[in-house]
């Protein structure tokens, strides 16, 4: 076998094996940085956690027979059917985003677009809880534009495909 046969058999086979790399998730076998991920996901943790305040705050107001202020007092909540779906609402979305976490640590395909709608979700539930939750909207606001950036898509439209 010549020398020219032979880097050529081991380019073969070098390409080959980056190919596979490639189609493998990314906690497979990219070396790279995995900080921006953790740190995305504690963030979504932290957050979603952050959200049983408001289940603690609707369960609590239901349970003294009290109202709620949403919309920075100009609505009070005294139904306890709506008191119980707003706590609902709060608890629904904060396990979302623990599970968004884990979605963005796997490298899970559509992580983007769920912290899109789950980051909109939020924002809305925020703003009918202003004052109380308007910390929460500037955390959502990160939290789309950094999904926005990593999903490398103009919204609305087709995403874009890379070749």
């Amino acid at each position: 076998m010549t020398a020219l046969d032979q880097r050529r058999r081991e380019a073969a086979s070098t390409a080959a094996v980056t190919r596979e790399l490639r189609r493998a998730p990314g906690w497979m076998g990219r070396n790279r940085d995995r900080t921006p991920p953790i740190a995305m996901a504690i963030l979504l943790v932290t957050h979603g956690l952050a959200h049983f305040v408001g289940v603690v705050a609707a369960f609590d107001a239901f349970e003294a027979n009290e109202e709620l202020e949403y919309l920075g007092g100009t609505w009070m909540i005294g139904n306890d059917l709506v008191i119980g779906l707003l706590g609902m609402a709060w608890a629904t979305l904060g396990l979302a985003f623990v599970f968004a976490a884990v979605a963005v640590v796997t490298e899970f395909r559509g992580w983007e677009r769920s912290l899109i709608l789950l980051g909109t979700l939020s924002t809305a539930l925020c703003v009918l809880a202003l004052w109380a939750a308007w910390i929460g909207i500037i955390v959502n606001a990160v939290i789309v534009v950094v999904a926005v950036v990593s999903s490398n898509e103009r919204l609305p439209g087709p995403p874009r495909v890379a070749i």
